[in-house]
């Protein structure tokens, strides 16, 4: 008897050395694709985390729920001009859960501070709270999109047919949420931040950023 019980002990060790083992493997590759993206630009870097910037985004706090959000990378750089920053977070389990649940963030400043609005693919969002449908005008695009704002003029400002027209046709935009926040462009979407995840989502977000009509915002 005793023999098996010190053999079953050795099997508990073994699976949670195991495990352990695992865990850090899979940490070490996660940091291996980071910096494969910190190496992607000039001057990009890892920074210190941030725990407050995801509560200034509508649609991040509404991803955290109640559980919050664990800034797990952030690193900052400069992209076509624009600085910008890129964030890993992670979502602590929820009831009947086992993962955390992943989410890359990209973040680029606003010319203008200003109204929120939230722009997605209608089979990845809903409105949130008091913000209402915002209809561009444009019948396919509609169809395909939706953006919302508590601001309906300040949505019509923004949704102008050189944006709506380029975003219509990028698929860049597939199962992302882009958020005018009060200070920041951002866009999310639940995967990793991997380098082949990350450049796409600020290329786009810098895209984006120049076919707003901020001047006329400013006045």
């Amino acid at each position: 008897m005793g023999a098996i019980v010190l053999i079953a002990l050795v099997l508990i060790v073994l699976i949670l050395a195991g495990g352990v083992g695992a865990g850090l493997l899979l940490r070490k590759r996660q940091f291996g694709k980071y910096g494969e993206l910190v190496r992607q630009g000039a001057g990009w870097r890892q920074v210190p985390a941030n725990p407050q910037l995801w509560q200034r985004v509508a649609a991040l706090r509404w991803f955290a729920g109640r559980r919050g959000l664990q800034d797990f990378f952030h690193m900052a750089g400069e992209h076509r001009g624009v600085p910008f920053e890129v964030v890993q977070y992670r979502r602590p389990p929820g009831v009947g859960e086992r993962v955390y649940t992943a989410a890359a963030v990209v973040y680029v400043p606003r010319p203008v501070p200003g109204p929120g609005l939230h722009l997605a693919h209608r089979d990845s969002w809903t409105p949130l709270g008091q913000d209402v449908e915002v209809p561009t005008g444009h019948p396919e695009f509609d169809r395909s999109f939706l953006v919302s704002s508590q601001n309906p003029d300040f949505a019509r400002a923004i949704m102008q047919p050189g944006l709506v027209e380029g975003l219509l046709r990028d698929g860049r935009m597939r199962s992302r949420v882009v958020e005018f926040a009060p200070e920041h462009l951002v866009v999310f979407a639940t995967v990793v931040a991997t380098k082949d995840a990350v450049l796409p989502m600020l290329d786009m977000l810098v895209d984006i950023r120049e076919n707003v009509p901020w001047q006329n915002l400013a006045r």
